[in-house]
């Protein structure tokens, strides 16, 4: 008994699945800076971090291979209903991981999108890309929680604080279809480096959409530098030819790349300062950012130029390893095209609890 006791051991130590996930409840009021715009009060879910469950899983195929996979779906705390438009929306996708780094395929955020498995960019962020639109999202495209369907990737392992990822998505936005024009191709990499206080992250995002002549590029770069009793982040982007993106909802859009047909994109430079301060169990976070879009003529009369500035202040507090108390506050302003819109031209407090399981 004692043997066949461990030869059971080692085969359950071959093969691990594990669920998990985040419930984050808050209570939140917004409130529009236009004349005469209603504010909004109300439980909200999913601020500092978006409401999910998922499993992920591994299984030992010896030589040191290993099968892994991760599905992962969103929901809404406050009404129950599912995140993303599907089951497994924020990411699905299976692979082998070997001393090579990983190979996956499915559905996945991408490297510069600060969220998913492979996010190599989010950590330049004092909200990693959370915290509503406190996020660096509101004015970076890709860092918006960009996904990506009928992906491949390559993420390498950790060469002596260096990581690469290069990967390629076959349709963004849907399954693919017939004709070298109908579908929306992305090609997404991303770097990154860690070394005592220093992290940095170089991104680059390229979508041929779909009947669109011009290519849609997007070119991200962060960096943190901790001080210990600071950390100080930094961003920049640019980005060529956008349709949709971060002035395509309040906290960026996840669907960047999902324009198709003769719509004008916008050429566009945005950059992000910012700091955390730990304070023992508690840590102030704090940044600005400003989104520039140029001015584009969309009609012989009619012109679209996207401006946005976004100032924030938040705290968090661990109540354990797994439970935080969070507030927030965050000040959006929406030049010229978006001036008075009640999505970018806006103020927005929060004060939540999180939990991860």
């Amino acid at each position: 008994l004692a043997v066949l006791s461990a030869f059971a051991g080692v085969a359950s130590a071959q093969s691990s699945v594990t669920m998990y996930g985040i419930i984050d409840m808050n209570l939140q009021r917004n409130d529009p800076k236009a004349a005469n715009q209603p504010s909004t009060t109300g439980v909200n879910s999913g601020h500092q971090s978006g409401s999910r469950w998922g499993i992920r899983g591994s299984e030992d195929l010896g030589g040191g291979l290993s099968a892994v996979f991760t599905l992962e779906g969103g929901y809404s705390g406050d009404t129950g209903q599912q995140g993303q438009g599907a089951l497994f929306g924020r990411q699905v996708w299976a692979g082998l991981r070997g001393g090579f780094g990983t190979v996956a395929l499915g559905r996945f955020a991408t490297f510069s999108s600060g969220t998913g498995s492979f996010d190599m960019f989010g950590a330049t962020d004092p909200f990693l890309t959370g915290f509503g639109i406190s996020s660096l999202g509101s004015t970076f495209s890709s860092a918006g929680a960009l996904r990506l369907n009928n992906g491949a990737l390559w993420q390498s392992p950790n060469w002596g604080g260096f990581r690469l990822g290069a990967g390629y998505s076959f349709n963004a936005a849907a399954a693919e279809a017939a004709g070298s024009n109908a579908n929306n191709k992305v090609i997404f990499t991303g770097a990154n480096y860690t070394g005592g206080p220093l992290f940095v992250a170089v991104t680059y995002d390229s979508v041929d959409v779909a009947n669109v002549a011009q290519d849609q590029k997007h070119i991200q770069v962060g960096a943190t530098f901790d001080l210990k009793f600071v950390k100080l982040h930094a961003g920049y982007a640019k980005e060529d030819n956008v349709v949709g993106g971060a002035l395509a909802s309040p906290a960026g859009s996840p669907s960047a790349f999902a324009a198709t047909g003769s719509q004008v994109g916008e050429d566009a430079t945005a950059f992000m300062v910012g700091v955390t301060v730990p304070l023992g169990s508690a840590a102030l976070l704090a940044s600005y950012q400003k989104r520039d879009g140029d001015r584009v003529q969309l009609t012989p009369t009619t012109f679209d130029e996207r401006d946005r500035r976004v100032w924030s202040v938040g705290a968090t507090y661990s109540l354990s390893r797994r439970t935080n108390l969070y507030t927030s506050y965050a000040d959006s302003d929406g030049s010229n095209t978006i001036n008075n819109n009640n999505s970018f031209d806006t103020k927005q407090i929060t004060l939540g609890v999180r939990h991860q399981f």
